[in-house]
């Protein structure tokens, strides 16, 4: 199920609301039912999956928490190895088979589909195993309250992974106030304008964008995909974040304008922030951070989060490819950049994000590399077409739309909604939402389906 259809927005999402709000007791049993509903909403098979990742979790968490020393150490690292051999089944074994057939192997793919979710509530549970292993927390233990940290509705797809030591202390006390549902639905119907009024619009673009060999054209087609990817997923973060608010849930924002950033460490400080936090914490600290084997580290910790998003050498590269530039930025670029003028280290961070998503979108890495060279003027079928320009002329509201929003102009928006109309600016904020929520559902009625992409990772 999906935030954006009609089933969640009007019958699941009220229904859940009506329950949490009018149930006496037993709130938390209802988030966790309502959670395995919604998770079991396309597959129920799947279900079964995250349960038993909560429950072996929960076992596996106890049972740490009875040991010291090294035990509890080989404790921790079975349990991690048990996750991650699930989630490399259903993630990985095909991509196996595909390196192993490089030789004379001959082996045919498995019939497995990667559950959707599977990757954000498997660094969750291990979240949770670290964060009790190093009695940052103490163990759970409730198990309706770990399942609702795993399981709960509002992250359990693509996240944001909150760690559990952020999470811990509001599973038992969660308060449905006023203030916090107000914000919840704002930040809600926020995120699914971005998602249903321009990364659809987007998705569309870039669609008819891919055949284009010209180089506006493919400009235009790597951009599009970078506006597109972006409201995408930072839309289903604030769909999401604003859920737990109704809830009572407080999330750490996802996204902080990763576009308006002027180096690749500054976009990574803005960019699927709770990733970047995961992998830092739980991996790039462990292995010695910045005290030893700096470089390595940062290979190691690239090429994981390269791997993460997904089975294909592609996503390797791309994570690699940011490795890279970190390591330069810090050796040499740093300095260099710093002196510059702000628009330029902007241009330059948007060229190495831009030519990142290539990377990313791109079936394999030799397509990559024919769009970059278009990118770049090799092997281009002219500057510009008839078809470009008619497709620029079409979405050109969109992507001005896109540009803007994806810098901070919603901030001095809202300011200049309080100077012009003082006292009636929540009134006069509310009445555009409901607008533009009534747009939105005409757009979801009438246009053809579109996913979110992150459901693929």
């Amino acid at each position: 199920m999906s935030f954006t259809t009609l089933v969640f927005l009007f019958l699941f999402l009220p229904v859940a609301l009506i329950l949490y709000r009018y149930m006496p007791k037993g709130k938390n049993l209802v988030l966790v039912l309502l959670s395995f509903l919604f998770y079991a909403w396309d597959n129920p098979a799947y279900l079964l999956l995250l349960i038993l990742s909560v429950c072996w979790n929960d076992l596996s968490a106890k049972w740490m928490n009875q040991q010291e020393g090294k035990k509890r150490r080989n404790t921790l690292i079975g349990s991690i190895i048990v996750d991650l051999m699930i989630l490399g089944f259903f993630k990985y074994t095909n991509f196996l088979i595909d390196i192993l057939n490089v030789f004379p192997f001959h082996l045919q793919h498995l019939p497995i589909h990667l559950p959707i979710g599977l990757s954000f509530f498997t660094f969750s549970a291990i979240s949770y195993l670290v964060d009790v292993y190093k009695k940052k927390t103490p163990v759970q233990n409730n198990w309706l309250s770990l399942a609702l940290y795993i399981g709960f509705f509002g992250k359990v797809n693509m996240g944001p992974i909150v760690q559990y030591a952020d999470m811990a202390d509001q599973l038992e006390n969660h308060p449905q106030t006023k203030e916090l549902f107000y914000q919840g639905i704002m930040l809600f119907l926020k995120g699914m304008f971005k998602k249903v009024l321009i990364a659809d619009r987007l998705a569309i673009l870039f669609g008819a964008m891919a055949s284009d060999t010209t180089l506006l054209g493919t400009w235009l087609y790597a951009i599009s995909y970078t506006l597109q990817l972006y409201f995408d997923f930072s839309g289903y973060s604030d769909m999401a974040i604003g859920l737990g608010r109704m809830f009572g849930f407080t999330f750490s924002p996802n996204f902080d304008h990763p576009y308006i950033a002027t180096s690749a460490q500054d976009f990574w400080r803005r960019w699927h922030i709770s990733l970047s936090r995961w992998f830092r914490d739980y991996l790039y600290i462990p292995l010695g951070g910045n005290r030893a084997h700096y470089i390595r580290n940062i290979f190691i910790v690239w090429f994981a989060t390269g791997l993460w998003h997904g089975a294909n050498w592609t996503f390797i590269f791309w994570g690699l490819y940011y490795g890279c530039f970190l390591l330069l930025e810090k050796y040499w670029l740093k300095e260099r950049l710093q002196k510059l003028p702000n628009w330029v280290s902007h241009v330059y961070a948007l060229v190495v994000i831009i030519v990142g998503w290539v990377f990313f979108f791109s079936p394999d890495i030799l397509t990559a590399f024919h769009t970059v060279g278009r990118m770049f003027g090799l092997g281009i079928g002219g500057i510009c077409s008839t078809q470009t320009l008619f497709y620029v002329k079409t979405y050109l509201v969109v992507l001005v739309a896109a540009i803007l929003f994806s810098m901070p102009i919603s901030q001095y928006a809202w300011r200049a909604d309080f100077v012009l109309f003082k006292k009636h600016a929540q009134t006069v904020a509310t009445a555009v939402y409901v607008f533009f929520f009534f747009v939105s559902i005409s757009f979801i009625v009438s246009s053809t389906y579109q996913s979110f992409l992150y459901f693929a990772f």
